[in-house]
């Protein structure tokens, strides 16, 4: 028996290494359907096929962001015909691809442009004009690095699952946000041992808290984010924790 995943839960999976024997190809297709800002799918040779942005990562669904790089590549690429180059496949079958859009400009590098993607240097490490990218928006403080400390979406996923997070998880960025970094080398706070590996966040505005396990954890603007190294802290500050965060 075939198990079928949803696709909200194959999207918060981490991508998985591309299958040696896939071969590369280029073809062109219309897209379809924008399922989020790094994931299509295509109308080629009269079949359906999900394509996943290759060397990027963008914010996911309900993470910040997420929403509006959605909204960058639906205007971009929907309805349009595109060139789509195979580097390949995931475990999931995708193609993972670089999308020419019609103007001949690279949607992947459109995103990264944008300050609306990561450089993904798990999958990418060499690609030097994504690094550029990256960095040029990071500088410009364009969308997603207005944000003094950007979540990574490979990390959102796994607090989204619900796994720990360990130093590998910010190896290989150029500069680790400080929250994230620092928290994710020290030991976590004793009073929630097995999963605060990130600090609480807090909305000086509303005076309410947010574990990591929290659907809205990276959504409180930067201008009113407080830090705590627990829960009790929080709350000996005057913190209430907040309504949907799960029961602890």
């Amino acid at each position: 028996m075939v198990l079928l995943l949803p696709r909200f839960v194959v999207s918060w999976l981490l991508i998985l290494p591309l299958s040696p024997t896939a071969a590369a190809e280029e073809f062109t297709a219309r897209v379809i359907s924008v399922i989020d800002g790094d994931d299509l799918i295509v109308r080629h040779n009269g079949l359906n096929e999900d394509v996943r942005l290759y060397g990027i990562d963008c914010p996911e669904e309900g993470q910040a962001y997420g929403r509006r790089a959605k909204e960058f590549t639906t205007k971009l690429a929907y309805h349009k015909t595109v060139t789509v180059q195979a580097h390949g496949s995931d475990a999931f079958g995708r193609t993972i691809a670089d999308v020419i859009l019609p103007d001949g400009r690279l949607l992947n590098h459109q995103l990264v442009k944008a300050g609306l993607a990561w450089w993904f240097r798990r999958y990418a490490p060499d690609n030097e004009e994504l690094a550029t990218l990256e960095n040029e928006a990071r500088a410009s403080k364009k969308e997603l690095w207005r944000d003094a400390d950007p979540i990574p979406p490979w990390v959102f996923r796994k607090l989204r699952r619900g796994q720990p997070l360990d130093p590998s998880d910010f190896a290989l960025l150029d500069r680790r946000p400080p929250s994230l970094g620092s928290s994710a080398e020290r030991s976590p706070p004793t009073d929630q041992p097995n999963t605060l590996t990130l600090p609480i966040i807090g909305n000086r505005h509303s005076h309410i808290y947010h574990r990591p396990d929290c659907p809205n954890y990276s959504q409180v603007a930067a201008k009113n984010r407080v830090k705590f190294n627990s829960a009790a802290e929080a709350e000996a500050a005057g913190y209430r924790v907040a309504k949907n965060c799960p029961r602890s």
